[in-house]
């Protein structure tokens, strides 16, 4: 049986833009009151204004995920503003086209502080406040990626970090079953919300249009999972089988990055 989302709140980190913009105008339609984290106040304030327009509540407030007091006042300001927490979509990341080892130290720990930490920065903030909510979801999205599944050539560290953000969440998946929490990581394929030209290149070109969707369709499953929960939410079953060949067969998984990466090379002018 579905769950009842209507004036249930969730809370999203990098909602200014891509997923968790897409995410927060999915969650407004279906009923939801939003809470809207990011570090970009003018793009937030505007996100909030389309999801006013829905005709639902929502409150934004400007936050680093890398900031524990950012974090500590966005969730007392989400807290403030409805009295209740039923969701948070713990969505606030980057990636860096570079080969692992042009990348550096201070770059890798940049990232992980972004991609990882703040992830579990908002995770521990949320679970005291799902407590205290009456008749909530208790429901802990992770945005993780198809990437966890494997080392992509370029995106080596990015990978890494989805990989570290899925082992959390299914840990907090069985330490949280008995108070009915639920936990779902989400595996979005390449989407197409500006990412890789923030991260330093354009890779999107070098993907196969199979291989890439919108955010909106990333926000749809989300709304979807929040509704009939379920341990994690791919947005492509052909990656999904690509991806589980290549764990049983690590020789044609090591066999297709190898040409993954020889293309990216010949697209980049190195080779």
């Amino acid at each position: 049986m579905a769950r009842d989302l209507q004036n249930k709140v969730i809370l999203i980190t990098g909602a200014s833009s891509g997923i968790g913009e897409a995410t927060a105008l999915a969650c407004a339609e279906a009923g939801m009151r939003v809470s809207l984290v990011a570090r970009r106040g003018d793009k937030l304030q505007g996100v909030a204004a389309r999801v006013a327009a829905t005709g639902h509540k929502a409150n934004f407030f400007t936050a680093d995920v890398c900031n524990t007091n950012d974090m500590r006042q966005a969730f007392a300001d989400c807290w403030a503003t409805f009295g209740r927490l039923d969701a948070v979509f713990a969505n606030a990341g980057y990636g860096q086209i570079v080969d692992f080892l042009d990348m550096t130290e201070i770059d890798e720990r940049a990232m992980f502080e972004t991609n990882y930490f703040g992830t579990t920065r908002a995770l521990r903030m949320a679970v005291p406040l799902m407590r205290q909510t009456p008749g909530g979801l208790n429901h802990l999205l992770v945005c993780s990626s198809a990437a966890s599944e494997i080392g992509l050539p370029t995106l080596g560290v990015y990978s890494a970090t989805k990989a570290a953000q899925d082992s959390v969440a299914g840990a907090l998946r069985a330490e949280l079953h008995d108070e009915g929490f639920k936990v779902t990581s989400v595996h979005p394929i390449g989407t197409k919300t500006g990412f890789m030209q923030v991260a330093g290149n354009d890779q999107n070109k070098n993907t196969p249009a199979a291989l890439q969707q919108t955010p909106e369709k990333v926000a749809r499953h989300i709304v979807a999972v929040l509704r009939k929960p379920k341990p994690e939410v791919w947005t492509s079953r052909m990656t999904r089988v690509g991806l589980a060949l290549g764990t049983l067969s690590p020789r044609f998984a090591s066999w297709a990055m190898r040409r993954h990466y020889r293309k990216l090379q010949r697209a980049m002018g190195g080779g």
